[in-house]
């Protein structure tokens, strides 16, 4: 009899550690969701910061671009020089299409497509502009005048289209962070309650 008795404590000391194991493994489990839930959010907002910043990196070119092409106005005073200057100008332009590019590929909103687009399209007809413009320029015995009246103020309209890629950008990232947000929150809030759930198991478990 008292042989039985004490198979039964064991018995029962075994299932009740057995119980307080799983519990203790559940607990961790959902400890690390809550964690790796975090974790991850922070990951996708990184994501989507860079997703969304390289607008910004196609402003700085675009203006270097500019930039380039007011450097051949000024510092091209012979055939070499101009050929020189062009080919600089040629290549930033070729950078600037190719980000551009780039942004179109990696975005799906409606409105930053449609804009970006449309700088697309733009950038391509102003370069032919540029190398007309050029050709007069040495036409004209590299007098920048001429020159430069022919392609005045066609870079303003691009660089007013990308501000506006920008706005339309940070709106996109704010709807896209609100909601990835919430989502792991409410995965978050969840796992709390099964945590909450687990701790009055552990209190309530029978010694």
């Amino acid at each position: 009899m008292a042989i039985k008795i004490e198979r039964a404590k064991r018995s029962k000391f075994s299932w009740a550690a057995l119980g307080r194991v799983g519990l203790t493994a559940a607990f961790l489990f959902w400890i690390y969701i809550i964690w790796n839930s975090t974790n991850e959010l922070d990951n996708k907002l990184n994501v989507v910061t860079d997703r969304y910043s390289v607008i910004h990196t196609l402003q700085v070119e675009f203006k270097n671009e500019v930039q380039e092409w007011k450097n051949l106005l000024l510092r091209s005073n012979s055939p070499s020089s101009l050929s020189k200057n062009w080919q600089a100008f040629e290549s930033q332009h070729q950078k600037v299409a190719a980000a551009a590019q780039d942004i179109l590929r990696q975005n799906d909103a409606r409105e930053i497509s449609q804009r970006m687009q449309d700088f697309a399209a733009a950038h391509a007809a102003n370069f032919d502009l540029y190398k007309n413009s050029m050709e007069t320029l040495a036409r004209s015995g590299f007098n920048p005048a001429q020159a430069d009246a022919q392609v005045k103020g066609i870079d303003r309209p691009l660089l007013e289209n990308l501000e506006a890629v920008e706005v339309a950008m940070e709106e996109e990232k704010r709807r896209l962070n609100e909601s990835m947000t919430a989502q792991v929150r409410s995965q978050i809030e969840q796992s709390l309650v099964v945590l909450g759930f687990i701790a009055l198991l552990a209190v309530w478990m029978p010694r």
